[in-house]
């Protein structure tokens, strides 16, 4: 577990966006500290693979003002701002701080794919009629085929096998 002292600060928060698969840094409420690495990079996956296979709504990925936040039950919140007409959400599911990128990718990519098509009637990733899923296989974050029980690809590589 990670040990850092809170002071007087209810929560560390870091609002980003995701700018040619980099985090560019809005505003940090808790500077001494950098964000979860793990939970960026998850993040970071998530926004590439929402530049493919969405049917619905446009959503612009770039446009988008991630937030991860982290309070002193170490529990990580994630969200966005919401903008071009997409809603913004926050949730915490209990994960925390420490999780692996693998854990934190499976519940990032969950997590967003629910928010989009429970409010703003997007679905994604889609490859037709139905939603792929995200897994957690062998240790590594994956989108699954839930009619094949196949994998299709790693969380973060949709568009490059965006072609079948």
């Amino acid at each position: 577990m990670s040990n850092f002292d809170f002071g007087s600060e209810d929560r560390l928060v870091w609002r980003f966006a995701v700018v040619v698969d980099k985090p560019d840094y809005c505003e940090s409420l808790g500077m001494r500290l950098d964000p979860p690495g793990a939970w960026v990079d998850a993040v970071v996956a998530v926004a590439r693979d929402l530049r493919c296979l969405r049917y619905g709504r446009d959503v612009r990925p770039d446009r988008l003002v991630w937030e991860l936040s982290v309070g002193a039950e170490y529990a990580v919140t994630i969200g966005w701002n919401g903008t071009a007409g997409i809603s913004g959400f926050g949730l915490c599911h209990g994960l925390s701080i420490d999780a692996s990128f693998c854990e934190a990718a499976v519940w990032v990519a969950d997590t967003a794919q629910t928010e989009l098509a429970g409010y703003d009637f997007v679905q994604w990733p889609s490859r037709g009629r139905h939603l792929l899923r995200p897994r957690q296989i062998d240790g590594t974050p994956v989108w699954l085929d839930p009619h094949t029980d196949s994998v299709v690809t790693q969380i973060g590589e949709l568009c490059t096998r965006a072609t079948w």
